[in-house]
């Protein structure tokens, strides 16, 4: 099944501290070697050197077959994978395909017959000896062996704890090929696969979908045979291998039907595995409301120990090195968003991060409590505040931008916290249900247009503005924000002032519905008003005398604000006066306009104009410096197109 340009990430967390009953976490200490691991991971990836997919476009995957024999002493990997694709458009007598030369292919057959090829550094050349027509199905089969290599996380790492032999993948984002020969590229979805692993019988193997059965060879070997019928990415492939402890919980998704919950740990974890994994239930029945019946419900979801740091979400088992409540939420989440619905393009890679992300919010608010929500959301709308770029991330070639946590996770979330008070929690919710279970988006592919689109649909409201300025928009609004009683309309009226600053590009403003918050001697009422330019006056009707009013007060919104008594238009008395040499003078415009300060003489002579230019609403304040002038009286005149003041002041010595 060819879905082109996908990309999921990998998970860069941050942690939520709860009090009293929702505190998620005894071991604070783990959570921060956990961040910290997580971090070396991360760090990796940006110094790592990721070879873009060689492999033909024209050739269509369809399905994957493992046939594996991994041996611990020596390390050692071989096999035959055997691939099956459709001839699309443009088809050619050479098919390419991808695998690392570290593994070395003994011979290939396509259709049954043997054909030549040629080994490169990363990738392969069949001939085929026949231009194939458009729909030809090709079974190719690769035999082959080797050391795997390692250019991403560890992509299939010979390992070992308390001395045991310990093997596992993390094929992400482009190391399936340091393991395995295949099309390495995340565009093209494979609509089933088959994972057959041959190993040492005192270990078992967690693999994608579901064990079909475990054969004893006789030899001192088993054979796991792990079926995998929903469409998958080539990275989400996975294998873990040790002598793992292994126990299951059940997912019950009606009251006849239940799904295995198989979790793969290593003995010296089954402790911590017991206490902690059984949350995952309470995890797949809520998110299973909120977005659908989990998505691969006839196979089965779990959890097997890795080394590498962090977590990682393979296709219906989770490799993981934390049973943190939020990462195993973060990560099951991921199984609607990135693995059934995977991104598009690698600049889309929020809809799998940012929602997974978002995702462990809406987890904690159905489990714990609104504050838990709210805990989480400040910390991630915290970080994001400090990053950089859009999330809607346009250079891929800079991989520290493509996972940066503050954008990609945190900013990511936040724009969906945001999504949420602006089309309302009924709106939003069935949103999400509808992107979930869209006909032509799962077990496929999404790009930011399609969940757009959806929201609209959905919604019946243009949300081109919110698109354009959060997702491939930079930065976040800083507000300048006050209010007064109307005077000139009646007590009665409260007018709104919100100004952002100029000057910016992309967007040159921030179009938003805000809430304002009026309050009164026992008497509040909140008024949603939508700002649609840099600066915007809103008059309000009031039945109750106002003392307080508050902006954004729900902190729907990713900004910062400063907020001011209303500015009348003021020109203070300088200072110091009587003065020597130089003086400040301060002076207050309540809205956008050109200003025009200026200094006479006692015979009203301009001697110097401290400022002629357009000022928007604020305090401001301009310095004279006056030597080399006669001592004596001289005035200030601060003037607009319909305003001006003037004020006195003595200069008594300029020397």
């Amino acid at each position: 099944m060819k879905k082109r340009f996908i990309m999921v990430g990998i998970l860069l967390l941050f942690f939520l501290n709860l009090n009293g009953q929702e505190k998620l976490s005894d071991n604070q200490e783990e959570e921060k070697i956990f961040i910290s691991s997580e971090m070396q991971r991360y760090e990796k990836l940006l110094h790592s050197n990721s070879i873009s997919s060689y492999s033909s476009v024209w050739f269509d995957v369809s399905y994957y077959n493992l046939n594996l024999s991994i041996n611990t002493n020596p390390q050692y990997i071989s096999g035959i994978v055997t691939i099956v694709g459709i001839c699309g458009q443009n088809p050619d007598t050479m098919l390419v395909l991808d695998l690392m030369n570290s593994l070395h292919i003994d011979s290939i057959k396509v259709n049954g017959a043997g054909s030549t090829f040629r080994q490169e550094t990363s990738w392969f050349l069949i001939d085929l000896g026949y231009l194939f027509s458009l729909g030809d199905k090709l079974t190719v089969e690769i035999f082959y062996g080797g050391i795997p290599g390692s250019s991403g996380f560890g992509s299939f790492a010979f390992d070992s704890h308390s001395g045991i032999p310990w093997v596992w993948s993390l094929s992400e984002p482009y190391g399936a090929r340091d393991w395995w020969p295949c099309k390495d590229h995340p565009s093209d979805k494979a609509d089933s696969a088959d994972i057959i692993v041959t190993c040492d019988s005192v270990f078992k193997v967690g693999s994608n979908g579901k064990l079909i059965s475990v054969q004893d060879n006789g030899d001192g070997t088993k054979t796991h045979h792990w079926q995998e019928r929903y469409p998958i990415a080539t990275y989400l492939i996975s294998v873990a291998i040790t002598n793992y402890e292994q126990f299951s919980n059940w997912f019950y998704y009606t009251p006849a039907d239940s799904m295995e919950v198989l979790n793969y740990v290593l003995p010296e974890h089954l402790t911590a595995a017991i206490e902690n994994l059984p949350l995952t239930i309470g995890m797949l029945k809520i998110f299973s409301d909120m977005y659908g019946l989990y998505p691969f419900i006839n196979e089965k979801y779990g959890h097997s120990d890795f080394k590498r740091g962090g977590a990682m979400e393979h296709q219906t088992m989770t490799s993981t090195t934390t049973y943190s409540e939020t990462v195993i939420a973060h990560e099951l989440a991921h199984q609607w968003f990135g693995d059934m619905i995977t991104c598009k393009t690698w600049p889309d890679l929020w809809l799998n991060e940012g929602f997974a992300q978002y995702s462990t919010a809406l987890y904690l608010e159905k489990k714990y409590s609104e504050s838990a929500y709210w805990n989480y959301m400040r910390n991630q709308l915290s970080n994001a505040r400090l990053a950089v770029g859009s999330v809607y991330v346009n250079d891929t070639a800079v991989v520290r931008d493509l996972f940066d946590g503050r954008l990609v996770y945190s900013k990511g979330a936040s724009v969906l916290h945001m999504l949420r008070h602006v089309l309302g929690d009924t709106v939003f919710f069935n949103s999400m249900y509808e992107y979930a279970n869209h006909s032509s988006l799962k077990y496929g592919n999404a790009e930011t247009k399609d969940f757009r689109s959806v929201c609209e649909n959905v919604s019946g409201k243009d949300l081109g503005y919110f698109f354009d300025e959060w997702v491939y928009g930079e930065n976040f609004p800083h507000y300048t924000f006050s209010w007064k009683i109307d005077q000139a309309q009646n007590d009665n009226v409260v007018s709104v002032s919100i100004a952002q600053p100029a000057g910016r590009i992309n967007p040159a403003f921030f179009t938003m519905p805000i809430d304002i918050k009026l309050i009164g001697k026992g008497w509040d009422t909140t008024v949603t008003v939508f700002n649609n330019s840099l600066e915007q006056i809103f008059y309000i009707p009031v039945s109750h005398a106002i003392t307080e009013v508050q902006f954004d007060p729900g902190e729907w919104i990713l900004r910062n604000i400063l907020e001011e008594i209303y500015p009348a238009f003021s020109l203070s008395q300088n200072y110091p006066n009587p003065f020597e040499v130089s003086t400040r003078i301060d002076y207050c415009v309540p809205s956008r306009t050109r200003v025009k300060l200026v200094v006479y003489n006692i015979l009203g002579q301009a001697v110097v104009t401290l400022c002629d230019e357009v000022k928007t609403m604020g305090n401001y304040t301009a310095f004279w410096n006056a030597a080399g002038l006669p001592a004596g009286v001289y005035f200030y005149r601060l003037q607009t197109s319909n305003k001006q003041v003037t004020g006195k002041m003595v200069l008594i010595s300029s020397y």
